[in-house]
């Protein structure tokens, strides 16, 4: 944990520090080697929060973004009395949860339940050399493209191309194998895909994570730099895209907004 309560107060680990835990209320002592991340454990050396994990740079800079107040809020159920430390609680009583580790599905459902309002920001590094970002889609929005639906053809990571519903009436959208009487190649009408792009992507998740599929809010992917990846459905067939999202934009939303689902 980044905070625990000394005196009365919210602070951060300093050397040799005793402290209270925000959540329990039990005895916390500071961990500040030169070697790790300066937090708070419990002295038992087993957290009070079975949604919490340990906590890496990455999860410590995307706190940094965000209000100290904001930073490992205790969310609390009057009615179960379950509480829960959320990463980044907003002024608006908007979650962002910071995902390092895999999960569970039960318990990704069990979070957004218990949180309600609330995004995911999800660290992509450990599985980037396994995403690739393919070719650009138009926004979903323009009428232009209503007729075409796209599809990744994987051929070296880069291949895209799309075909027309009035040219394949057998086409199915279920479990069948699709049929498809004509496709064609992106090049076709790349230039207006370009005109019309508002950051929509394909994309070939090897061996994804099929947890994050799942869930019924905003999932942001971090793979570093200074862009986010919005995991997404792009049209009524159930066609996923990622579209580009700037970082400064996100959290400048985030803070002055307190809603980022859209």
């Amino acid at each position: 944990m980044k905070f625990s309560i000394v005196n009365g107060n919210r602070v951060e680990a300093f050397p040799k520090g005793k402290g209270i835990c925000i959540c329990c209320n039990q005895e916390t002592v500071a961990k500040c080697g030169s070697k790790i991340i300066h937090h708070w454990a419990h002295k038992t050396l087993e957290h009070c929060d079975n949604w919490w994990e340990n906590e890496t740079e990455w999860h410590r800079k995307w706190k940094s973004y965000f209000p100290i107040e904001w930073q490992e809020v205790i969310q609390y159920d009057k009615i179960s009395g379950e509480k829960h430390i959320a990463d980044i609680k907003t002024d608006k009583d908007f979650v962002i949860e910071i995902q390092n580790s895999p999960m569970s599905t039960e318990e990704l459902k069990s979070r957004e339940k218990f949180y309600k309002r609330m995004l995911w920001i999800v660290n992509g590094e450990k599985f980037v050399n396994n995403f690739h970002i393919l070719g650009e889609l138009p926004n979903p929005r323009d009428k232009t493209f209503i007729d075409i639906a796209f599809k990744s053809t994987k051929k070296d990571h880069l291949g895209r191309g799309f075909y027309k519903y009035s040219e394949n009436p057998d086409w199915k959208s279920s479990t069948d194998e699709i049929i498809l009487l004509r496709f064609h190649d992106y090049s076709e009408i790349k230039n207006e895909v370009e005109e019309s792009y508002i950051g929509h992507h394909l994309f070939d998740w090897v061996k994804r994570r099929d947890v994050w599929f799942s869930s019924k809010t905003d999932v942001f992917i971090d793979f570093g730099g200074e862009v986010l990846w919005k995991l997404m459905k792009y049209d009524s067939e159930g066609l996923y895209c990622v579209r580009r999202i700037d970082k400064a934009y996100f959290i400048g939303k985030a803070i002055g907004e307190n809603n980022m689902q859209s």
